[in-house]
């Protein structure tokens, strides 16, 4: 039976520290807060997105569909008269520009055959229709609740779209019944689109329900070999799984990187306790001398853990909850990644994951109370009874051999493959980084203040000498400060570095001085002969048309984008960042090449012939070279201009680069173009340097998320500075009183734990600095290659982090010299009780 005297062991010394105890508790509820909501943020995206898919199907059994210009309508003939096809309902998705109401996101439009789509049971019908065949008027449109909210329109109103070049003025008709996931987002009949946008004889999708009786794998089977080429028959539920699987990365990335604060704060737990039972000492000691058995004595600390971590969990849910609630509203489900649609998601509870994530909590503040419990249980009651003993009980506590261990076992798992595309042996291999800390900090801070030479100054050699002969007690009051420092130091390190990869990139890739796209959707077409005849205005010296096609190229995988430029085939690094190559007189067929994104994924090398679907055939290609692209990440494939428009016969052109001749300005150009070209002023056209511009922004929206989860880390390992450092200087009362009864002033007590505090700081800086640059090695070299497929290249934001280490460096010492304060304030006293 357990006897332990709760008041004693367990509710006093928490109370005698109630600043550390409540900044411990802080750190937990923090983690926890943080950790719920993107696991609620994850798991609501993916399934409103799987929702709305399963709602849009109505009671579709399964779907043929193919993005971009997709297949011939003729498909849809031929499978409604199949004798196994109950019902189909064709579809045809495109993107349109608004004009009025302007706005930035593009308007996705969805045409319907809307007696098919309500024998579906679709939910594309408005509900307040005033006639059942409004919709079919082909200047009619019916919005979605995101889209009427978005675009400030009410039914009757009037919106204009661009449609193929052309200002069309569409009336809303109606609201569409509220679909999970959907953005903003426009339903017209079908041949209306095809009318409008020139669309005549190409549909994207076919919903089909089949006969009673029928099974999907059997109709599949039966269908598969005769579809067209680039097309994907699948279920719903199967359309959700590989939108599911192409974020799953993502989505776990930010959820471990959510769980580094949780981390932190078992170590500041760990940092509380640490120093807590290292007051205790004696009166620990008492106990066991008074009967207390080990396993009591361990019971007595995990308590002390268990009451940080109960409110701080507590504390953590409903931050969780609200961070989630208000990152839903303004961010989306996808924190501006682009994997979902941007429109925002209503939060539902999720019992079962709160559950989790307070045992979380629970699990990391036991954790961080466990090393402490286990070392104070083996103490030796008559030594630790001794003033003076705890020095040397870290002495015997450590256990680099261990620390050592985990090191190894690191590299094993930074060199070792993914595991269904996530690594995470390469997360295990942090966290034995992180773990070794624990018991090589004393011996490398021993190290650092052996290599100190020793000052001329008396207080800065006394604090120096004190370190040397207590590294253990300040590597305790350390731990969590050197692993909070790291964690930031290597999301800085890694975010820093994609973000100068990216602007690298954009430099290298752009290199024409103007570029000029029909809008800021994917479908925008420029007017035809648009691009011809800017290529041969006078102040143009060489041009490169783009034309932008989505295809289905590989099975349970998004779209990839294929992108067909006017490109030079001697010289495509004019237009590409080549990675890797072979020439092309070695190629058995028209050459295109890949991005390292794509190559990754299917796992494709230069020289490889492969079949890509266009015009409705397979067509058989080259891979001529690698190049890196950050634009797209699902991957993309570049290819001659030429060779795609005489297989596809697709004479649309998306955007032009232009090079000017020498000594022509832009500001003149854009004056010839806009004399030139009709209608050039409602295109997009945009320097390099604005495009770089605005690519730099949107990658800091995207990288919103992993930016707060830096500031939390960095937030806690401020608490932890706050908590040991403070801990360490309120502890040391004793040897501060004996100080002033041998003659030092209150000030050169200051100075004393100034040095102290500088040298302290500064130690912490290298080691936490040095395991966060290994730590960004992992992340940049293993993480992000076997996540996402890209590569980056090193580059520390070195202005950055000599900025949070003089943050980290201010906070220390400030810390020690107001504890000291508290500490000199009755130094008599506390020399007599000594």
């Amino acid at each position: 039976m357990m006897r332990i005297p709760w008041r004693a062991a367990v509710w006093r010394p928490l109370r005698q520290r109630p600043g550390a105890t409540v900044l411990a508790m802080i750190g937990i509820a923090l983690g926890v807060a943080l950790g719920l909501a993107i696991a609620l943020i994850n798991v609501q995206a993916v399934s409103d997105f799987s929702a709305g898919l399963r709602h849009m199907a109505g009671q579709a059994d399964l779907t043929l569909s193919a993005p971009g210009p997709g297949f011939n309508n003729a498909w849809y003939a031929r499978l409604s008269m199949a004798p196994n096809v109950a019902i189909a309902a064709p579809e045809i998705h495109l993107q349109a520009i608004l004009i009025q109401p302007a706005h930035q996101q593009p308007l996705q439009i969805l045409g319907i055959d809307a007696f098919q789509a309500a024998r579906m049971g679709q939910p594309l019908i408005p509900l307040n229709l005033r006639s059942p065949l409004a919709l079919l008027d082909p200047l009619n449109i019916a919005l979605s609740s995101p889209a009427m909210q978005k675009l400030n329109v009410h039914t009757g109103d009037f919106i204009t779209v661009n449609a193929d070049g052309i200002p069309r003025r569409l009336k809303v008709i109606g609201t569409l019944p509220d679909v999970p996931g959907v953005g903003v987002m426009g339903v017209m009949d079908i041949a209306a689109v095809q009318w409008l946008w020139g669309r005549g004889n190409e549909i994207n999708q076919v919903d089909l329900r089949l006969q009673p009786g029928i099974s999907n794998q059997a109709f599949e089977k039966q269908w598969r070999p005769l579809l067209p080429p680039g097309a994907v028959l699948e279920s719903p539920a199967q359309q959700g799984r590989v939108a599911a699987d192409a974020s799953r990365a993502y989505r776990v990335n930010l959820l471990v990187l959510s769980l580094v604060a949780l981390f932190t704060g078992a170590f500041l737990v760990y940092a509380t306790l640490a120093m807590g039972v290292v007051r205790q000492r004696q009166q620990l000691a008492l106990l066991r001398v008074l009967g207390l058995r080990r396993r009591e004595i361990i019971m007595a600390v995990m308590l002390q853990g268990v009451v940080l971590g109960v409110p701080g969990a507590l504390l953590g849910l409903p931050l969780g909850v609200m961070t989630a609630g208000l990152a839903l509203m303004h961010l989306g489900g996808d924190l501006g990644a682009g994997y979902f649609s941007s429109a925002a998601l209503q939060l539902h509870w999720h019992p079962l994951l709160m559950s989790i994530f307070f045992g979380a909590g629970m699990g990391a503040a036991l954790i961080g109370a466990f090393l402490p419990a286990w070392e104070t249980s083996r103490a030796i009651p008559a030594q630790a009874l001794r003033a003076g003993a705890e020095e040397q009980s870290h002495l015997h506590r450590q256990h680099p051999r261990i620390g050592l261990l985990l090191l190894i076992m690191a590299l094993g798992g930074a060199l070792a493959p993914a595991i269904h595309g996530i690594p995470y042996l390469a997360y295990g291999a942090i966290a034995c980084l992180l773990f070794a800390l624990l018991f090589l900090l004393a011996p490398l801070l021993r190290l650092i203040v052996q290599l100190i030479p020793l000052p001329e100054s008396s207080l800065w050699r006394l604090a120096l000498l004190q370190l040397r002969g207590a590294p253990g007690r300040a590597a305790q009051s350390l731990a969590a400060v050197v692993v909070a420092f790291s964690l930031v130091v290597a999301m800085a390190i890694m975010v820093g570095s994609f973000r100068d990869s990216v602007a690298n990139w954009l430099s290298d890739i752009l290199r024409a001085d103007l570029y000029v796209q029909a809008g800021s959707n994917q479908d925008a077409l420029l007017p035809s002969g648009t691009a011809q005849s800017m290529c041969t205005l006078p102040d143009v010296r060489h041009c490169s048309p783009l034309r932008r096609i989505p295809l289905n190229l590989l099975p349970g995988h998004p779209p990839i984008m294929l992108l067909a430029r006017g490109m030079d085939l001697q010289d495509p690094g004019r237009e590409l960042q080549i990675i890797r190559s072979v020439p092309l007189h070695t190629l058995n067929a028209p050459p295109i090449w890949i991005s390292d994104i794509l190559a990754g994924i299917s796992a494709w090398h230069p020289g490889q012939d492969i079949r890509i679907p266009l015009g409705g055939q397979l067509q058989t290609v080259s891979i001529a070279g690698i190049y890196r692209d950050y634009a797209y990440q699902q991957g993309s494939i570049s290819i001659p201009l030429q060779e795609y428009q005489h297989w596809s016969h697709d004479k649309g052109i998306n955007g032009v680069a232009l090079w000017l001749r020498p000594h022509v300005s832009v500001s003149a150009a854009l004056a010839q173009l806009h004399q030139s070209i009709a209608k050039s002023r409602q295109l997009l056209i945009a320097t390099p340097r604005e495009i770089r511009h605005r690519s730099l922004q949107i990658f800091n929206q995207s990288f919103a998320a992993t930016y707060a989860l830096e500031a939390v880390a960095m937030i806690i390992g401020l608490l932890g500075v706050s908590s040991g450092f403070g801990a360490q200087t309120l502890m040391r009362r004793n040897e501060f009183a004996m100080l002033r009864h041998l003659g030092l002033r209150h000030r050169d007590l200051l100075a004393l734990l100034f040095a102290e505090g500088s040298m302290l700081s500064f130690a912490g800086i290298l080691i936490g600095g040095s395991l966060g640059i290994a730590i960004s090695v992992i992340l940049i070299a293993v993480v992000n290659p076997q996540s996402f497929h890209w590569h980056m290249g090193f580059q520390p934001p070195w202005l950055l982090l000599g900025i949070l280490s003089v943050i980290l460096w201010i906070a220390s010492t400030a810390t020690m010299i107001l504890a000291g304060h508290r500490a000199l304030r009755n130094s008599p006293a506390v020399l007599r009780d000594d």
